[in-house]
């Protein structure tokens, strides 16, 4: 475990060495708050999901820059070669870097905050319903992480990493919208690989053992797909 925090620490301080990082947070935050604004004018009673869902949404088109420089750029720079022979596992570095990727995000979770915050003091929303709605943010945050962390695996180029995130972020996001067109049990399972549609539950509130299982399952998924892929690689 020592090793997969003392991989994080370096992960998370490497998002600081570069104006990414801030850029990144500064836009988030600029247009969540933006869109906040808006959001609260228009609905005084300041609609918590309302605000979490422009949160999520933000995040997935930015979650790709988060991780493209994950794996991508160890490839590139040939780092990732310094990893295969030192003292730790493909797992500890993969989760490493994953972890370290989450304590970025936590910045940003935590910055952002004060918007629900805000809902919360001037506004009249369900206290309930707003701590289901984080806790959903949280778990696709953790997905999206997840999958951009793998398309990092796959290339040694960071635009071509984001990009792949970028399209299966979206493919999850929108696949239930392909299966709503489709009848029979083929439909039914594409629908229940949806993120939307999980996502939507948290919404209203509703924390279902189901859904928190699809969001640890597809984040495991993406993780170990990560781990095989270097594995791979590593041979």
């Amino acid at each position: 475990m020592s090793k997969i925090w003392a991989i994080a620490k370096r992960e998370f301080k490497n998002y600081f060495v570069s104006p990414v990082a801030y850029i990144l947070i500064t836009v988030f935050v600029f247009i969540v708050g933006l869109l906040y604004s808006l959001n609260i004018v228009r609905y005084p009673t300041a609609q918590i999901d309302a605000v979490v869902f422009m949160m999520a949404n933000i995040f997935m088109f930015l979650s790709p820059m988060v991780t493209m420089k994950l794996l991508s750029e160890e490839k590139k720079l040939g780092t990732i070669e310094l990893l295969y022979t030192s003292p730790i596992t493909v797992t500890e570095v993969v989760l490493g870097k994953y972890l370290g990727a989450m304590l970025f995000f936590g910045v940003l979770f935590g910055i952002t905050l004060e918007f629900p915050l805000f809902a919360l003091i001037y506004g009249k929303p369900d206290f309930w319903l707003m701590m289901a709605c984080l806790l959903g943010f949280v778990l696709a945050a953790g997905t999206y992480i997840a999958i951009g962390m793998f398309a990092s695996s796959l290339t040694e180029s960071q635009m071509g990493s984001a990009l792949i995130g970028f399209a299966l972020v979206i493919l999850f996001w929108i696949i239930s919208s392909v299966a709503d067109n489709m009848s029979g049990p083929v439909g039914n399972w594409l629908g229940t690989l949806s993120i939307s549609k999980h996502f939507i539950d948290f919404l209203k509130g509703i924390v279902d053992l189901g859904n928190l299982f699809f969001f640890a399952a597809l984040s495991f998924v993406f993780v170990f797909l990560t781990i095989r892929r270097l594995e791979w690689k590593r041979w």
